[in-house]
């Protein structure tokens, strides 16, 4: 019986330490294709601590019938969008000289998707060492003017594009106020002469000048265009508690945080003290001991006349590890003055830059998914046909994970930097709970087991 018991109770607490978590996503395409969905922080403390790249391996993605959906892990990527300057040239229609200006007509090219507005006029030309203004109408009504010019006899200057800021036309008429410039000829006259005895008598040179017409190659204008890039996606900020603890004798402040193996690239100190200047060490967590990780100096003026702050330690790369140390030399002076603030989602003592990753699969019209955490899974292999197709997807859908919808969930997003502000509070660890737990019972079983097999004292 009592054996019966034990075989029982050692593959119940094996269970519960390595229970799958699930999280519902939120999110429904109405045609196939691909979705994203941004790896919480949460899902990296579900995995096995402690396991290299542990999330890659025991993360996956099923449909409402609990079938596993191939994904790709990968690095976000934030969709850009800037307006961009696109050169169109016009057709000159005609050309002429009036009133001491040259008057250029010319038009939109047509076959062409007409712009809703113009941005700039561009002249090419030939020329160097002018100057030209320059007036821009449009069935007489005016819309620009401005300057070009080229001084490079003098400086490194040359200016042949000026604003066009005014709507979509047709036609536009481009007048320029010199037709002709002038310019110092490359040759020169010198005249010498002598008087009877052969003596040098008078010298002169006088440079001679040459008209130039100003010769239009093209005309441009410059039409909006939409560009889309994508690059990557600004770091999470992720806010910790820590334990703190001043030590006298060093004469330093230590703090102590887990990160979970999270792909921190830096580390900042949130002091709330106005002037400061402050060497710190970090380290990591290996072999049961602390080993350095990387140092740098945190520091704060708020004096009149300057204001800085710089509170961060950047690593240069990712860092994957379970626990941080930060060590903070106070030498004289009184040690820092800390957030503390737990609730609220922000403030707390140490505040990690987090690489943020994507989970990249192909969803169905009308599907449910969820992601769940696995435990000591094998990493997972899929389909390199799948896998291609979602690495060429740029711009995938969006789907959310449903955080509310899991109980005691320590991470909490909010806090002044918006959506990526989470609030990481270290967890209780159910193992060794469950440990204690399993050996007391272990513990009184054996006791039992004991008692039930000595035999008992004879009396005399």
């Amino acid at each position: 019986m009592h054996k019966s018991i034990l075989l029982a109770i050692l593959p119940l607490a094996v269970f519960a330490a390595k229970e799958p978590q699930s999280w519902p996503l939120t999110g429904v395409v109405t045609e196939e294709c691909a979705v994203a969905v941004n790896c919480h922080p949460m899902l990296y403390a579900a995995a096995t601590k402690g396991r290299e790249d542990a999330i890659k391996s025991e993360l996956r993605v099923r449909d409402s019938k609990g079938r596993d959906i191939p994904y790709a892990f990968r690095a976000a990527k934030t969709r850009v969008v800037d307006e961009v300057k696109e050169w169109r040239e016009l057709k000159v229609t005609r050309v002429t000289e009036a009133d001491g200006r040259l008057v250029v007509d010319a038009e939109f090219p047509a076959g062409s998707s007409n712009p809703e507005r113009f941005l700039a006029l561009k002249v090419a030309t030939p020329l160097t060492d002018f100057e030209q203004s320059v007036e821009v109408s449009s069935e007489g009504v005016p819309l620009a003017s401005g300057v070009l010019c080229d001084y490079r006899k003098f400086a490194d200057l040359r200016i042949t594009e000026m604003p066009l800021e005014a709507s979509y036309r047709r036609t536009l008429t481009v007048s320029f106020a010199k037709p002709t410039s002038e310019a110092a000829a490359a040759a020169f006259e010198r005249t010498i002469r002598e008087n009877g005895e052969g003596k040098l008598e008078a010298k002169s040179v006088r440079e001679s000048v040459v008209n130039r017409p100003f010769r239009i190659d093209s005309l441009s204008v410059a039409v909006p265009r939409t560009r889309v890039s994508f690059e990557a996606a600004p770091p999470m900020i992720v806010h910790t508690a820590c334990t703190v603890e001043t030590d006298e004798k060093a004469k330093k402040t230590v703090l102590e945080t887990s990160v979970f193996g999270l792909p921190v690239t830096a580390i900042a100190v949130n002091a709330t003290d106005r002037n400061f200047s402050r060497k710190v060490a970090v380290f990591r967590r290996m072999d049961a001991r602390w080993h350095p990780l990387t140092s740098g100096r945190i520091s704060a003026v708020n004096l009149p006349g300057e204001r800085k702050s710089k509170l961060e330690i950047a690593f240069g790369r990712e860092v994957r590890e379970m626990a941080l140390r930060i060590e903070i030399e106070n030498d004289d002076n009184p040690p820092l003055t800390l957030e503390t603030t737990s609730d609220a989602g922000v403030g707390l003592p140490v505040a990690l830059k987090v690489t943020q990753y994507d989970i990249v699969f192909v969803a169905a019209p009308g599907e449910k998914y969820s992601l769940v955490v696995e435990p000591g899974a094998d990493r997972p292999r899929y389909d390199e046909a799948i896998l291609g197709y979602i690495d060429r997807v740029q711009d995938p859908a969006r789907f959310e994970i449903g955080v509310n919808t899991v109980g005691g969930d320590p991470f909490i997003i909010g806090g002044e930097d918006g959506p990526t502000a989470i609030w990481l509070t270290t967890p209780f660890d159910v193992i060794p709970f469950i440990s204690v737990i399993v050996f007391v019972v272990l513990g009184l079983i054996c006791i039992r087991l004991i008692k039930s097999t000595t035999p008992p004292k004879q009396e005399s």
